[in-house]
């Protein structure tokens, strides 16, 4: 069994005390992705992607690192309360569909 061991360097990115867990999942990337970007799932291809910032509601997740995008996995959080101001959300993405966009999962944004 390999163990992948992996560093964050940021800090104070989490607001609340709701538990933060991560996890490895199939992603689609067609670029390098930075930590802390929100993900969606693409319900064709089963691949979690960048949310596209549309529709509220449907962000699942929050890249945990940064992402070369050429591998097929990456970590990301399913759970805890991020703080809003470090979540790199779309461009033009208003404060109405940032506070909505994890609604219905374990990740909300304070």
């Amino acid at each position: 069994m390999m163990t992948e061991t992996e560093v964050r360097g940021d800090s104070h990115i989490f607001s609340g005390s709701d538990p933060a867990h991560t996890a490895i999942g199939s992603v689609a990337f067609s670029a390098p992705t930075l930590a802390l970007t929100p993900l969606m799932l693409d319900a064709t291809a089963g691949v979690l992607v960048p949310w596209d910032g549309v529709t509220a509601g449907a962000a699942v997740a929050v890249l945990a690192l940064d992402h070369n995008g050429v591998a097929v996995t990456g970590s990301y959080y399913k759970s805890g309360t991020f703080d809003m101001s470090v979540i790199l959300w779309p461009a033009g993405v208003d404060s109405v569909k940032q506070r909505n966009a994890f609604v219905g999962t374990a990740i909300s944004v304070a």
